[in-house]
C-alpha cells in the first residue's frame, strides 16, 4: 500500500471519533430534554387531576364555542365583525338531501348571544307570506324548549318573536355569490346552556321544491371561557409557566400565566438575551435537533391545535418565533368517569440551565470536531502533498532520461528547503551535467576534426614538398609553413587549457559589491589604447545606480571576450558601443558592433564550447571558446547572456541581478 493510502486510511479511522462524539452529545442532550419535559408532564398531570374534580362543569363533546366580542357586533348579515373567527366556524352536518353545506359561529357581547350561520347554496329561496316556506333556520335554546323558526321574506334586517316564553330574536339575511348568510342575536345569553340549530335549504329541481336539512344530532352545549376556572388554573400553575384548559375539541375554557422576567422574554417575540439563545439555537441546529416553530398561542387565540391534547400525557419542544429561544409544552387529559372531558396544556420557556447545557454541548462538539478534523486533515494533506511532489520528481526524472540512458531534456527547477527539494535539485543538477557532458562528447570529435584539419594539412603538405625540393629557399619556405602549422596547433591547445583553467577558477574568487557602470567606463578607456583601429563609446549611468555583486577580474575577462569578438567581426574604424542599463531588478550590459548578422541557426549555440561562426581568414585559432567563457562568467554571477540582431549589426547583452539599495 502506498504512503498516501496508508495515511489516508489512518485519517479516515480518526474521523470516526467526531462521529462518536456527535452521538454522545446528542444522547446527553436528549437525556436533558427528556428530564425537563418529564418534569413538565408531571406538573400537567397533577393540574389535570385537580381540575377533574370540576369535570362535571366542562361541556361535552361537540360543544359550540362562544367567542367573546370586544366590540359591538352590528346585526347586518355581513361577516365583517366575524372576520377573526371565520376560520374557526363549526360545520353543521347534513342530515337529509345533498345540497350545499352550512357552518355556525357564536359570540357574546354584553347581554346578547350572537350567531352567524353561513349556507353554501347557489339558490336563495325566500318564504312567502301565508304561503310556501323557503330557506329558513330553526333555533332551539336550551334543552326541551320549542324551536323558533326564522324564515325571511326578503334580504335585510327583521325581528322574530318566539312563542312559549322563548327569547326574542333579531336577525339579518344577506345573499352572496356562493350562498347566503344569516346573523342572529338572542337576549339573555347566560341563560342559554345549549343550542340546537337546523338549517332548511330549499332548492328548485325540475319545477319542484326539494329540501336539504343541516342539523346537529342533538342540542349542543355552549362552551365559554370561564373566569372561575381561569382563577383556579392560575392557583395551580407553578411560577414561570402559562397554561390553558380546553375542551376535547381544543376550545379554550380557561387561561392563566404565572409570569417571570425570563418568561416574558422568551414567550414573546420581542428581544431577550439574544446572544445566549442564538448560541443555543446554533447548537440545536448543529446537532440536528432544531424543533418546529411554536404554534400561535397568543391571548387572542380561542383554540389550541392538537399538539399535546392526546389521550395520554405528552410533551413537545418548540422553537419560538423569530428564533428567540425554546419552550417546552406539556398536556394531560382531564378525566370524567374515566374518559377525557377536556385537557390541561401548560408551557414554560427553556430556562438558563438548558441554555447553559446547550452552550456546553455545542462547545464540546465543536471543539472536539475541530480538533479531530485538524488532526485528520493534517496527515491527509501532508501525505497528498508529499506523494504529489515525489511523483512529479519521478516523472521529471523519467522524462529527462530515456530508456537508452541518453538525456532528452532538463528537469524543472525544484523550490523548497526540505529533503525532497534537495533531492530534486540534486537530480536536476546531475541530469544537466550529464546532458552537457553528453552534448560535449557528441560534438567533440567533429569540432576537433574541424579545427585540427587545417594546421595538420599545412604541416603534411609542407613536409611532402620539403622532401621534393632541393634549393635552400624553397626548403626554408616549406619549413616555415610547417612551423606555422605547429604554432597554430600549440595555440589551440593553449586556448583549450585556458578555458579549462577559467572554468575551474570561477568558483574560487569571492563576489563583492561593485559599481558595474564605473568598471565598464574604466575598461572602455583602456580599449581605446589596446584597439586603436576602432572607436569605442561608453554609455554608463550615474554612480551608484548599477551596483551588482561580482568579481572584478572575472568581469574584466568577460569584457575582454566580448570586445575581442566585437573587434573581430566589425570593420576597421567602426564604432563599438558598451552600454550599462539599470533595469527593474537587474543591470544589463549591452555591447553593440556593426557587421554581419548572426548565423541562421540558434544564436544560443554561439555560447557553447568549440562553436565558432568566424569566416575570416588568417592563421589564428578560433575554437569558439571566448563566448563560452562569457557564458560561464555570467552564470557564475547569476546572470544570463544573449545575442541579438540589430539593423546595423549585432548586440551581445548580459543581464546581471541588481543589488538592493
Amino acid at each position: 500500500m502506498k504512503l498516501r493510502s496508508r495515511l489516508a486510511l489512518v485519517s479516515v479511522l480518526m474521523l470516526c471519533l467526531p462521529l462518536a462524539g456527535w452521538q454522545l452529545v446528542r444522547s446527553l442532550e436528549q437525556a436533558l430534554r427528556d428530564s425537563y419535559q418529564q418534569a413538565l408532564v408531571d406538573t400537567a398531570r397533577s393540574i389535570a387531576s385537580e381540575i377533574s374534580s370540576a369535570a362535571g362543569d366542562l361541556p361535552g363533546d361537540g360543544a359550540v364555542y362562544v367567542h367573546e366580542a370586544g366590540e359591538d357586533i352590528v346585526i347586518d348579515g355581513y361577516t365583517g365583525d366575524w372576520a377573526s373567527w371565520l376560520e374557526e366556524a363549526q360545520a353543521i352536518p347534513a342530515r337529509t338531501g345533498e345540497s350545499g353545506s352550512a357552518d355556525l359561529l357564536a359570540a357574546e357581547q354584553g347581554d346578547r348571544l350572537h350567531l352567524l350561520v353561513r349556507v353554501r347554496d347557489p339558490e336563495l329561496v325566500l318564504s312567502r307570506p301565508g304561503g310556501q316556506s323557503g330557506d329558513r333556520i330553526e333555533i332551539a335554546l336550551g334543552h326541551g324548549n320549542p324551536p323558533v323558526t326564522v324564515a325571511p321574506l326578503a334580504p335585510g334586517w327583521f325581528d322574530v318573536q318566539g312563542d312559549g316564553g322563548t327569547p326574542r330574536l333579531q336577525a339579518a339575511l344577506q345573499p352572496g355569490e356562493r350562498g347566503w348568510t344569516m346573523e342572529l342575536a338572542v337576549e339573555r345569553p347566560r341563560a342559554v346552556a345549549a343550542l340546537d340549530v337546523r338549517v332548511f335549504d330549499v332548492d328548485t329541481r325540475n319545477g319542484k321544491q326539494a329540501d336539504s336539512t343541516h342539523a346537529f344530532p342533538s342540542p349542543r352545549p355552549l362552551a365559554r371561557a370561564s373566569e372561575p376556572l381561569s382563577r383556579r388554573l392560575s392557583a395551580l400553575l407553578p411560577e414561570g409557566t402559562r397554561g390553558w384548559i380546553t375542551t376535547t375539541d381544543g376550545w379554550i375554557l380557561a387561561r392563566a400565566a404565572r409570569e417571570t422576567d425570563e418568561f416574558n422574554a422568551r414567550t414573546e417575540t420581542g428581544p431577550g438575551d439574544d446572544e445566549r439563545w442564538l448560541f443555543a439555537t446554533a447548537a440545536a441546529r448543529l446537532l440536528g435537533i432544531l424543533p418546529d416553530t411554536s404554534p400561535n398561542r397568543s391571548a387572542e387565540s380561542d383554540r389550541l391545535d392538537d399538539g399535546e391534547r392526546q389521550a395520554e400525557p405528552s410533551a413537545n419542544w418548540y422553537q419560538l418565533p423569530a428564533s428567540n429561544g425554546f419552550v417546552v409544552s406539556a398536556g394531560a387529559p382531564v378525566l370524567r368517569d374515566g374518559s377525557p372531558a377536556g385537557h390541561v396544556v401548560i408551557e414554560r420557556p427553556a430556562d438558563r440551565f438548558m441554555a447553559s447545557a446547550y452552550r456546553s454541548l455545542l462547545q464540546l462538539f465543536v471543539f472536539g470536531l475541530a480538533g479531530m478534523l485538524i488532526v485528520a486533515a493534517v496527515p491527509i494533506g501532508f501525505a497528498a502533498w508529499l506523494s504529489a511532489r515525489i511523483r512529479r520528481l519521478r516523472d521529471a526524472a523519467e522524462s529527462s532520461v530515456g530508456a537508452d540512458g541518453r538525456v532528452h531534456g532538463t528537469m524543472p527547477r525544484v523550490h523548497g528547503s526540505d529533503e525532497i527539494a534537495d533531492l530534486g535539485r540534486s537530480l536536476s543538477g546531475m541530469v544537466e551535467r550529464q546532458r552537457q557532458h553528453q552534448d560535449y562528447l557528441q560534438t567533440l570529435a567533429g569540432k576537433l576534426s574541424h579545427e585540427l584539419r587545417t594546421p595538420l594539412a599545412m604541416i603534411r603538405t609542407s613536409l611532402d614538398n620539403l622532401a621534393e625540393v632541393s634549393d635552400e629557399a624553397s626548403r626554408e619556405r616549406y619549413r616555415q609553413r610547417a612551423e606555422a602549422g605547429c604554432r597554430r596547433l600549440q595555440r589551440m591547445f593553449q586556448s583549450m587549457s585556458q578555458a579549462a583553467r577559467i572554468e575551474e577558477s570561477l568558483s574560487e574568487e569571492p563576489l563583492a559589491p561593485l559599481d558595474f557602470g564605473v568598471l565598464v567606463g574604466e575598461y572602455v578607456a583602456g580599449c581605446r589604447q589596446a584597439f586603436p583601429g576602432h572607436r569605442f563609446a561608453a554609455i554608463v549611468p550615474n554612480r551608484g545606480t548599477a551596483r551588482i555583486s561580482g568579481a572584478a577580474e572575472q568581469l574584466a575577462q568577460l569584457l575582454d571576450k566580448l570586445v575581442e569578438n566585437a573587434v573581430a567581426f566589425s570593420p576597421a574604424g567602426s564604432r563599438i558601443t558598451l552600454r550599462v542599463v539599470p533595469q527593474s531588478g537587474g543591470v544589463s550590459l549591452q555591447v553593440d558592433n556593426p557587421g554581419s548578422s548572426l548565423p541562421d541557426d540558434q544564436p544560443e549555440r554561439l555560447f557553447e564550447s568549440m562553436v565558432s561562426s568566424r569566416k575570416s581568414g588568417g592563421d589564428g585559432a578560433h575554437l569558439g571558446l571566448g563566448l563560452h567563457i562569457v557564458r560561464l562568467i555570467a552564470q557564475r554571477h547569476g546572470g544570463r547572456v544573449r545575442a541579438l540582431d540589430r539593423p546595423d549589426g549585432v548586440r551581445f547583452q548580459v543581464d546581471f541581478p541588481r543589488l538592493a539599495d
